[in-house]
């Protein structure tokens, strides 16, 4: 993929999920400089830790494939994420675009991928730009 880069930050910002819970008041905050304009994929809650970035354009069949983490890959490791794009991102539970989903919207952060469903906590393993 063209476009991501790995470095540990840390942010701070609003939660919203397009599962139904409405979108946070407070704009995201603002992305690291690397990230400007793209989704990112955090490993911990709160934007810390490491992190990936996808390219509005971009999709990712197998998070496995991206050594991001010094553990290993970023497959089933997300635990709060920001979107920085002008597009809908669908995030899946499998990879290839399978198992359980949800769109995450353009302009949209989630803080903590465990509210309001501990459910999508370290679970995502591909994703691709679009609604579900």
């Amino acid at each position: 993929m063209s476009v991501r880069s790995l470095m540990a930050v840390a942010c701070g910002a609003a939660a919203a999920l397009a599962l139904g819970v409405s979108p946070a008041s407070a704009a995201p905050a603002a992305p690291a400089a690397s990230c400007d304009g793209a989704l990112v994929l955090w490993d911990n809650v709160s934007y810390n830790g490491t992190h990936i970035c996808f390219s509005s354009w971009e999709s990712e069949s197998d998070l496995g494939k991206i050594a991001a983490l010094p553990s290993g890959s970023m497959q089933d490791k997300t635990s709060s994420v920001q979107n920085y794009t002008d597009s809908a991102f669908c995030l899946y539970v499998d990879n290839n675009y399978s198992g359980d989903r949800f769109t995450i919207a353009a302009h949209t952060s989630i803080v903590d991928m465990r509210n309001p469903n501990p459910y999508w906590n370290d679970k995502i393993s591909s994703l691709r730009p679009g609604s579900c």
